[in-house]
């Protein structure tokens, strides 16, 4: 069946983009002008916490300057994480060993390569794609052996005529296939078994719907020259995400214009309007590209999983160190109860007996939660690099329910490590690492300040009281020159790269973040969901935006409500209102993305059979 029709065939041509090159001068005006914002910032939250108040409704000003100082801490976190930019030297692939490991008296030879695509219950002929992709894989090398293996964490070995067969298409494609009888610990357990069968000296990490780029080991192994790089990351190239689409077109298709004339006005009205371009924002290039590119400067770029290469010696000796140290607890506790040596002994030999070695922590957010250990290895101090071009491309989420679990479990598995294991207080991690690792965290506390913005100037609009003393001219010159220094930092510290679509899911993502920082606290257990990548139409969709759409009526109820009382020379601020207004148009626009992507379907639904 190999040559079947996906949604995505039609964007199999399309290219990534090129990282951004780094240049000093720019890196130099971002840090004046990230300087400059704290200034400001402190001189803006010091006005507003000692002259602002409107005591007439303290618990109101005092919600929203709170809500403000959280938002700071944030653009101080940003400055910090996007100071410098120091990509690493680019090297020529590796080809011994002894390039990237202490030999110690062992003969030199050709390094082993494993690749590793790790799959549950995607369909076989999309794995494919995935196999046919990694074959194509060069290395300069000819005696350096690199091996494929499938890593089916479901089963579909032929046993169960009910299910695809896995097995059957690797063996099609000639690449070696791994299976194990449970699936504990998740894609971590999965890995997991695949290093206890294999013996690559490297081994890349590869999703279902991960196709490599020819040059893919070529251009990230020669790193592995320096001895303590633990992995590489490259980014996630995700090459499906929505075509824009002319406005004049939605609206035909949504109304089910028939009529010709009224098509052409619509057209010729509307026709160079481009709208739902990734509209669910998948695009990951901010985050890649800026985000963790830059924290190659703290030593602090993390795993992602999928599209990175490994250090087996790394991840073993993570594995073995976890391992002694759950030995060394256990005499530990035999001792403080007085127990006898033979008991001691008895007792530890039966856990060495019974303890699996386990190199990727066992966690929803197996990925991160490595990275974090690996880089408080006091003994090793092992360093991570996020690459900076595009080597593998991806499948994206294709429909709001699927895009909101997958976000759903990141957040969930982040604020799980962050009250379990929390990284500031991780012994290990330099002061950069830990503030990097706190800002990861800190970004899924957002909610907790963003709904206090969305439902501020509602609570004005139906209470009438503001919570500064007086929109005047006091509040502006503060506000203002901080403001416009504030977007002005975060563009060059973004190096121009578009940040609208990803500004409308940081406010709009507020809910389903703050449901998951509930579930975290209340102690439910963080669930590893496979993400669907296929194109589907969820009927799940509505409940994800009905806080939106309470909030947008809110607004709207509102507005109504003020207009009549200015109208009718009853309102007690007229300024108060316009301030609060325009503040609601951001906020409208940012939360009807989500509601928009509740409801899209591609304008040319392919006519083939989707996934």
């Amino acid at each position: 069946m190999a040559g079947k029709e996906f949604y995505f065939s039609k964007f199999d041509d399309r290219l990534p983009y090129k990282a951004i090159p780094d240049n000093k001068f720019r890196t130099w005006l971002f840090q004046f002008s990230g300087i400059v914002t704290i200034a400001l910032g402190i001189a803006y939250l010091n006005w507003r916490w000692r002259y602002s108040f409107n005591y007439d409704v303290l618990w109101f000003s005092l919600l929203l300057v709170i809500a403000e100082t959280l938002s700071f801490v944030s653009t101080i976190l940003l400055v910090f994480n996007f100071w410098a930019n120091k990509d690493p030297e680019k090297t020529p692939p590796v080809h011994f060993l002894s390039e990237i490991e202490d030999l110690e008296g062992r003969p030199d030879r050709p390094i082993k390569i494993d690749i590793f695509i790790a799959t549950y219950n995607e369909e076989v002929e999309l794995v494919r794609l995935s196999i046919i992709d990694a074959k194509k894989i060069k290395y300069p090398y000819p005696d350096v052996e690199v091996k494929i293996y499938v890593l089916d964490d479901g089963r579909r070995d032929g046993r169960n005529p009910a299910k695809e067969n896995m097995k059957k298409v690797a063996e099609e494609e000639g690449v070696n296939y791994l299976i194990r009888e449970h699936n504990e610990g998740y894609k971590a357990g999965n890995l997991k078994n695949a290093l206890e069968h294999t013996d690559g000296d490297l081994f890349a990490i590869l999703d279902a719907d991960t196709r490599a780029f020819p040059d893919f080991l070529n251009n990230t192994t020669g790193y592995f020259k320096r001895k303590k790089v633990a992995w590489v990351q490259t980014p996630q190239w995700f090459y499906d995400t929505t075509e824009a689409e002319k406005l004049s077109d939605v609206i035909i298709s949504n109304l089910n214009i028939k009529n010709k004339p009224i098509s052409r006005f619509l057209d010729f009205a509307f026709g160079k309007i481009m709208v739902n371009e990734d509209i669910y924002g998948n695009d990951p290039r901010l985050f890649y590209d800026a985000i963790l590119r830059k924290r190659n400067f703290h030593n602090a770029a993390f795993c992602c999983g999928a599209a990175s290469v490994h250090r087996r010696e790394a991840i073993m000796s993570l594995a073995v160190k976890d391992f002694s140290e759950e030995i060394l607890k256990l005499e530990e506790d035999l001792k403080s109860q007085h127990k006898s040596k033979k008991e001691i002994k008895q007792q530890t030999d039966q856990l060495i007996l019974n303890q699996d070695v386990i190199p990727f922590k066992f966690h929803a957010s197996e990925d991160i939660y490595t990275s974090i250990m690996l880089h408080a290895d006091r003994e090793n101090r092992w360093e991570s690099i996020q690459h900076a071009d595009i080597e593998c491309k991806m499948l994206s989420t294709q429909d709001l329910d699927s895009w909101i679990k997958q976000h759903k479990r990141y957040a969930e598995g982040s604020l799980d490590i962050a009250l379990k294991d929390n990284p500031v207080f991780k012994n290990g991690l330099t002061f950069s690492q830990k503030i990097c690792y706190f800002n990861t965290i800190w970004s899924y506390f957002a909610p907790l300040w963003i709904l206090i913005f969305l439902i501020s100037p509602i609570i004005f609009f139906f209470t009438l009281n503001l919570p500064v003393r007086a929109y005047s001219f006091d509040f502006f010159k503060h506000f203002l020159p901080f403001q416009f220094m504030n977007t002005l930092t975060i563009t060059l510290g973004c190096w121009g790269i578009s940040t609208k679509r990803g500004d409308q899911y940081y406010i709009s993502s507020f809910w389903f973040m703050l449901m998951s920082l509930i579930s975290v606290i209340r102690g439910k257990k963080v669930e590893f969901n496979v993400t669907r990548k296929d194109l589907q139409f969820s009927n799940n969709n509505l409940k994800h935006v009905i806080p939106h759409m309470v909030i947008i009526a809110l607004i709207f109820l509102g507005i109504f409500y003020n207009i009549i009382l200015i109208l009718t020379d009853h309102h007690p601020s007229p300024s108060g209102f316009a301030a609060n207004a325009f503040w609601c148009i951001f906020n409208i626009i940012s939360l009807s993305i989500m509601i928009r992507a509740a409801f899209w379907k591609p304008l040319n639904k392919p006519a083939t059979e989707q996934l």
